[in-house]
């Protein structure tokens, strides 16, 4: 693989260090986890991208080769009496790269809490007041009915509020200590109901965000694994395109001096013998189209791994065409 897949992916505890509390660190495994999982999947679509290509291109010179320059070989060969049997593959042609069967892993978002820690903080603190209220009116026997109109209502605060600073424990009391008593209790009350809910949330979040990192490793180890088998069928495919090409070639020089074979000794006849050199071509000839042939047909992959078969059906036709240059310009 390439240098980018040798990177060490994050521990927990490296992307844990400088967090002040459950939430920020909750919150930086997530996005520690967004940003490995969408690189991964970033690769990997690069991968299928390449390996399409390549897989194209092999597919061209395949068919080019099948129905133009083996067709034409095959044909002379036939001429001048030269039985070739069409390679037969011993098993289904294959190509099919390890793509994980998993599915693309998604790493969701956290709830933090604070939105609903909020409504419940108000909702606390709406309770505090109206728990001094009630207590309040009933001590000082104030009729509930009377606070449903605004005009009486507003007669009775301030003896609420002058018996909540003090007036319960018959100490000295006014209004205004009793409008910061009432309102500091509803605001401690809501403080530590917001704080509790953080705190509950934040310790939920961080055991879901560390699962969620876990898991985030778990797919990006297994993608890498098929983006490396990817990169290999991806290298095997351009490299046996370009010794297709290669035989191709020297295979179409073969063509000619059959042509050749052909104008100046004859279509084959019963009895006729060609020339030494002439059968030397022609078994040439057909090691040639044997080696190419065998290098298109053999199935790419196995068990969508890359097949050791046609890795060995690729150094064949390696070793047949260096043989062929080899003759030439030795």
């Amino acid at each position: 693989m390439d240098d980018n897949h040798d990177e060490i992916v994050p521990t927990i505890e490296a992307v844990s260090v400088n967090k002040k509390n459950n939430l920020d660190e909750s919150e930086a495994l997530i996005e520690a986890s967004q940003k490995i999982v969408a690189k991964v999947d970033s690769e990997l679509a690069e991968c299928q991208v390449d390996i399409t290509d390549a897989a194209e291109k092999f597919d061209t010179a395949k068919q080019h080769f099948k129905n133009v320059t083996l067709k034409s070989a095959d044909g002379l060969l036939e001429k001048v009496g030269f039985e070739y049997v069409t390679f037969e593959e011993a098993e289904a042609f294959e190509l099919s790269v390890d793509v994980s069967d998993e599915e693309n892993f998604s790493v969701q978002t956290l709830n933090s809490g604070k939105f609903t820690g909020l409504i419940l903080a108000i909702l606390v603190a709406l309770a505090t007041v109206s728990a001094w209220v009630y207590l309040a009116m009933l001590k000082l026997n104030i009729d509930s009915s009377s606070m449903m109109n605004a005009e009486t209502a507003t007669s009775h605060v301030e003896p609420i509020l002058t018996w909540i600073s003090g007036g319960m424990m018959s100490a000295n009391a006014n209004i205004v200590l009793g409008a910061l008593i009432l309102g500091f209790s509803a605001l401690l009350m809501a403080w530590l109901v917001y704080a509790l809910r953080i705190n509950m949330r934040g310790t939920k979040n961080l055991n879901i965000a560390k699962e969620t990192f876990q898991k985030s490793n778990e797919y990006c180890v297994t993608q890498e694994a098929s983006q490396l088998e990817m990169k290999k069928v991806d290298a095997h495919l351009r490299e046996a395109t370009v010794e297709v090409e290669n035989l191709e070639m020297i295979l179409n020089e073969q063509i000619y001096i059959l042509k050749r074979i052909l104008h100046v000794e004859g279509v084959f006849e019963e009895e006729k013998e060609y020339h030494l050199s002439s059968k030397k071509v022609m078994r040439e000839t057909e090691k040639i189209m044997r080696a190419t042939e065998n290098l298109l047909e053999t199935a790419i992959t196995k068990e969508r791994k890359l097949n050791f078969q046609s890795v060995q059906a690729l150094n064949s036709a390696r070793e047949v065409y260096a043989e062929y240059v080899t003759r030439i310009y030795d």
